[in-house]
């Protein structure tokens, strides 16, 4: 029996050298044929940019502003089971529907990430620094949930905050307490929004914790938050791990930060040296917005991602309005290239080519 196209590029080794897998253009070639079948305005909107052949330069990105505000209509007879928010931190929230096989692809997807760097040598109880799942469709508290849930070396999971009717909720001395309660058992790990992290550390020291070391095993494991998630917050991700490592006791190499978006299956996470990998499924571009061509290795471009493993909505290509760098040779020795983040613009200062790219799907008629 001849494996999906897509499941298939999830068996390639998970950091090998991105776009060079033999799997990739075939699962991108039957991802785009999927879309095309099922999302008319999509065609159309290719068709416009030539982007018939379905390789991987000719196929035109969705500008990730327009995403924001349009929906492509779904078929009749596309079952959906999850629907996947963004924060909306810095604006309006996306929303992206996903089908069982997305579903499925995105947890597979980020847990071959997380195990081939094998972040979890141990048994562990984690300590989620999320939004409780049962309060909210977040895209960080559902995939990372499931994801937790599925690995044998996970022992349990506790949230330490909920989305209520007012906003996030979180209570540093409960985080405290859970915290204290956890490490009787042996090795835990951290994982969730650094802001809540800090503030959970911030009433560790008032409550007069000068350090809280974790028993050893212990990881963190970060994502998002680092934007203004709690208000008067403001985290640099360097001395934010420099703090953490120093007060948990866990070694820098021990507390690894993840990159991503809700729009976009694959999660880039760090390796050893602090580098976020490009998996294998993934095709990540700095481009300039001018051109739309790529700028040089190292150079910082607009984030450009590529990824065919959702077929429940277009979102194969996508051009973001993060601002990265792309390069290869990290000195983990991994043969994957490695992005950096280098913040995020405003799409005012883009309306140029980036902007135009969405414009073919900004009209009335396609709103949802």
């Amino acid at each position: 029996m001849n494996l999906d196209p897509l499941d298939e590029l999830l068996q390639a080794p998970a950091f090998a050298a991105g776009q060079q897998v033999a799997a990739f253009q075939p699962a991108v070639e039957s991802c785009l044929a999927r879309l095309r079948a099922a999302f008319p305005r999509y065609v159309e909107f290719l068709e416009r940019g030539n982007s018939a052949n379905g390789t991987l330069n000719s196929i035109r990105p969705l500008f990730l502003p327009i995403l924001k505000s349009v929906d492509f209509p779904l078929p009749e007879d596309m079952p959906i089971v999850v629907r996947l928010t963004s924060s909306g931190t810095t604006g309006q929230p996306s929303v992206t529907p996903l089908d069982e096989p997305s579903w499925r692809r995105r947890l597979q997807a980020m847990r071959g990430s997380y195990e081939t760097l094998n972040l979890f040598t141990a048994k562990v109880d984690a300590l989620a620094f999320l939004m409780d799942p049962a309060t909210t469709k977040m895209a960080g508290s559902l995939v990372i949930d499931a994801v937790l849930k599925q690995m044998p070396q996970i022992r349990s999971v506790t949230y330490l905050a909920k989305l209520g009717a007012k906003g996030p909720e979180f209570q540093a001395a409960s985080a405290g307490a859970a915290l204290a309660q956890a490490i009787e058992r042996g090795p835990v790990v951290l994982v969730g929004y650094p802001a809540l992290i800090a503030a959970a550390i911030m009433g560790l020291r008032q409550a007069g914790k000068s350090r809280f070391p974790l028993p050893e095993g212990s990881t963190i494991l970060t994502g998002g938050g680092w934007k203004s998630f709690l208000p008067g917050v403001a985290l640099d991700r360097e001395e934010f791990q420099a703090q953490a490592s120093a007060f948990f006791g866990v070694p820098r190499n021990g507390i690894r930060d993840m990159y991503g978006l809700s729009e976009c299956p694959a999660v880039f996470v760090q390796c050893e040296r602090g580098q976020y990998h490009v998996p294998a499924w993934a095709l990540a571009q700095a481009v300039d917005p001018e051109t739309g061509h790529d700028v040089r290795p190292g150079e910082v471009g607009l984030l450009q991602l590529t990824v065919p493993l959702t077929t429940s909505y277009p979102l194969l290509k996508i051009l973001t309005t993060d601002k990265a760098s792309v390069q290869d040779g990290c000195e983990c020795g991994l043969p994957a290239p490695y992005l950096t983040p280098r913040g995020r613009v405003t799409v005012a200062r883009y309306e140029t080519c980036a902007m135009k790219i969405g414009q073919a799907v900004a009209r009335p008629e396609i709103r949802g």
